[in-house]
């Protein structure tokens, strides 16, 4: 990959502000196995740079430079911003009211602010990194740790990953879930089938915690669900996935950033029709997306026990998070709605019901808190 002029000027001002001499030089012998020295003339930061993307540019190397730059400092908004750009970050898609809005040109923020004036651009853009950090694939263990996409998931403490109960119901029985492993830090993958180096990935040790979906009715579009009826299942990995590095070590001066966990709220919001959502999603394991409509909910249904949106989501998207636009998690992406594509809504578990009966079980150390 090369980039054109643009990019180039916004991938120069983002690696400004994010090394400085001796960090970048860190970065690319760590992370790219080059030296600076033998890259570019000694000189200033800024020269520097400017030569340094015109050596990996000639060579069609830019996409490595930028996955390299944004694993050595993960939470510059500056080099997240070039790698939506380049298509090597979420993908975004904005629905303004009736208006759809590809947003991976580092416009996001100044569209959403069109119809949502009190988001803060910065504020919203590391949200979106954090978010990022603690999304994960579901995925099943075949051949040689290879994995294949069964649904999206999200930590929810530091070693556990909520999801959908109708993704991993095959595989509740300790023997079977440790079948089950969850990939981070993905990047685009046409076919949803990962090598065991792409990404970071974590094995499954045991589901402690779940609720069935309503039989023959899962989508609950006559069938009212019972209080137990609420399509979510916990994984609890072996290790501390929350506690560890987002993107992977990546050698000495590594900006440190642990990838914490969603927090899982006791009291559901007051929603009102058209308000704004957001959801992330790893539609059918190939890359991470997110969809943010302004005037996205639809209603509750059920006594409150299902909310209804407008975002778009994809098949292979159940056990995506859905957040309101102050970042806070409010519902278990768990269905689309009935009707041909695009669905007339798309419906998710409202997360303070999984919380209160993951509690009720005795289960509420399962959070991170």
């Amino acid at each position: 990959m090369q980039v054109e002029q643009r990019e180039y000027r916004l991938l120069n001002e983002a690696l400004v502000d994010a090394f400085t001499l001796q960090s970048l030089d860190q970065m690319l012998q760590f992370g790219l196995g080059d030296r600076l020295e033998n890259i570019a003339a000694p000189a200033n930061l800024n020269h520097t740079v400017f030569e340094l993307i015109g050596y990996y540019n000639r060579r069609d190397r830019v996409e490595k430079l930028v996955q390299a730059a944004r694993r050595f400092n993960p939470t510059n908004g500056r080099l997240h911003e070039v790698a939506q750009s380049l298509g090597k970050a979420t993908l975004v898609t904005a629905h303004l009211g009736e208006e759809t809005v590809p947003a991976a040109d580092g416009k996001l923020e100044a569209l959403v602010r069109r119809r949502v004036p009190m988001i803060n651009s910065r504020e919203m853009r590391q949200n979106m990194m954090q978010v990022e950090g603690r999304m994960c694939i579901v995925e099943r263990r075949i051949l040689e740790d290879r994995g294949v996409a069964i649904g999206s998931g999200f930590l929810i403490g530091s070693r556990t990953v909520l999801t959908n109960y109708h993704v991993v119901k095959n595989y509740l029985q300790a023997d079977q879930a440790r079948n089950l492993q969850v990939r981070f830090d993905a990047l685009l993958k046409e076919d949803g089938v990962r090598e065991p180096q792409e990404g970071l990935v974590f094995d499954v040790d045991k589901i402690p915690a779940y609720s069935p979906t309503t039989e023959d009715d899962a989508l609950n579009l006559i069938l009212e669900p019972a209080e137990n009826e609420l399509d979510f299942a916990i994984l609890q990995l072996f290790d501390e996935a929350g506690y560890a590095q987002v993107g992977g070590a990546a050698g000495p001066g590594q900006f440190a950033v642990k990838r914490g966990w969603m927090e899982m709220p006791e009291i559901s919001p007051a929603f009102a029709e058209g308000d704004p959502l957001i959801i992330y999603q790893y539609p059918g394991g190939r890359e991470l997306k997110m969809a943010i409509d302004t005037q996205a909910v639809v209603g509750t249904a059920w006594k409150g026990r299902r909310l209804r949106y407008r975002n778009n989501t994809e098949l292979g998207s159940s056990g995506s998070p859905v957040l309101d636009m102050g970042w806070k998690l409010v519902a278990l992406h768990h269905a689309g709605g009935p009707g041909p594509e695009p669905a007339e809504y798309n419906e998710g578990i409202p997360i303070a019901l999984i919380r209160a009966s993951v509690q009720a079980d005795g289960q509420g150390h399962l959070f991170g808190e």
